[in-house]
């Protein structure tokens, strides 16, 4: 039967908003119930990003199924069907087969390589099947995109590096300053909460001060950081290693000379390392012309996130190679899967047969026992007919098709299935 992918992404609408094609979270189950109990749809994965609405089913029919889960899916959206035939791509068997490997790959993603889609993949599989919606195809095909995935991750380096302004200031700053022990984040915003929170991480003692200072206390405590003036901390700014300034401040918050000043009185034996992320700056350019100070604004971040994602961009050939050879390996397991399964159904009804004859058999020997002593030989009937059919019938499964297929006809011939 049919493999289809069907959906929508930012990506392909280009300027248009997203949020008109995003299910909600509370819409998520009621939607993939509808498309399960379509007539057509025999298995189905309903994945969902803050980018992507994506539909996954084994499907009776192709183009019919295909118009099923359009209409569905526009349903949900509460969008017209013809808008979103308008945008949606769609993909059959191997096509699906592969972009559904790319995308737990991190090559569809928005950031190159970001992993935060292997997690979406998963939990998009685990909740289609709790709810009952696949079947042994999308269990193996979503099991194997999972190890695509992390292989892709593995064998390149195409997820590795920052893609985060915040963490690549981070990154930077511990470059330009290595050993850091003690540093200042003014800013208590996103861009100022996530650098804080990459430098605790690395174990550096962070001070957070912020133009609001309760704003400051709650992130600090959340951070594991310590709040303080924002008037303390210009005061005291040569005693840190280093400071980060992320605030939308329309003035400078420190100018030149204050700064050349506040060295003065302190003995430092390395140069205080500050980052403007301000924007617009937080601190004065002419800064840098002082030979106690590194100072690094948002182009220096800019450039070296270009870098990073260089580098990513580089393993991009080398990641659709894996995903190649993985889709040619599924595909070739799921003929072979669909040549034997004749077989291995008929050897298990075979090993089942024998199983209950035997059991009736001695039915009338177990006259005496209780109930719950019957069910308990029943089990153990059962458990070793499973455990004497599991390694043969892993074996045909693993083999390479040509084998497996000369392998199935000779258990055929040796139990006359």
């Amino acid at each position: 039967m049919p493999l289809v992918a069907v959906g929508i992404s930012q990506a392909e609408l280009k300027d248009e908003d997203f949020s008109s094609f995003a299910i909600p979270d509370t819409a998520i189950e009621p939607t993939l119930r509808c498309l399960s109990s379509a007539e057509l749809v025999d298995e189905v994965v309903l994945l969902t990003t803050c980018a992507r609405s994506e539909v996954f089913a084994v499907v009776g029919s192709f183009h019919a199924g295909i118009d099923d889960i359009i209409g569905r899916l526009a349903d949900a959206l509460e969008v017209g069907q013809e808008k979103l035939a308008k945008y949606a791509h769609v993909y059959y068997d191997a096509g699906a087969i592969r972009h559904l490997f790319r995308l737990a790959g991190g090559l569809e993603s928005q950031i190159l390589g970001e992993s935060e889609i292997i997690g979406q993949v998963r939990r998009s599989f685990v909740r289609a099947h709790d709810l009952q919606t696949t079947g042994s195809y999308l269990e193996r095909l979503f099991q194997r995109s999972l190890e695509v995935g992390k292989k892709v991750r593995t064998d390149t380096a195409i997820s590795r590096g920052t893609t985060s302004s915040a963490y690549a200031a981070t990154e930077l700053l511990t470059q330009v300053r290595p050993g850091l022990a003690r540093a200042l984040v003014i800013g208590a915003g996103d861009i100022g909460s996530k650098v804080a929170q990459a430098l605790v991480e690395q174990g550096v003692e962070v001070h957070l001060a912020n133009r609001t200072g309760n704003r400051a206390d709650q992130v600090a405590l959340l951070l594991g950081a310590e709040s303080v003036p924002l008037e303390f901390a210009l005061a005291n700014l040569a005693r840190y290693d280093a400071a980060v300034f992320a605030t939308g401040s329309t003035s400078y918050l420190v100018e030149k000379e204050a700064v050349a000043s506040l060295i003065a009185k302190e003995e430092r034996s390395r140069d205080l390392v500050l980052i403007d992320l301000g924007m617009p700056r937080n601190v004065d350019p002419e800064l840098a012309k002082l030979g106690s100070v590194s100072l690094l604004d948002l182009e220096s971040v800019y450039s070296y996130l270009d870098e990073q994602m260089e580098i990513r961009r580089s393993q991009v050939g080398l990641a659709e190679e894996i995903v190649e050879a993985e889709v040619a390996d599924f595909g070739s397991r799921a003929a072979q899967n669909a040549s034997i399964a004749p077989t291995i159904a008929s050897f298990y009804q075979m090993a089942e047969s024998i199983k209950l004859a035997e059991l009736a058999r001695f039915r009338a020997k177990f006259s005496d026992l209780d109930p719950a002593h019957v069910k308990a030989i029943e089990a153990l009937a059962g458990g070793i007919v499973a455990k004497v059919l599991h390694q043969p019938v892993s074996r045909l499964r693993e083999t390479n098709l040509e084998r497996a297929e000369k392998l199935a006809e000779a258990l055929s011939y040796l139990f006359d299935l």
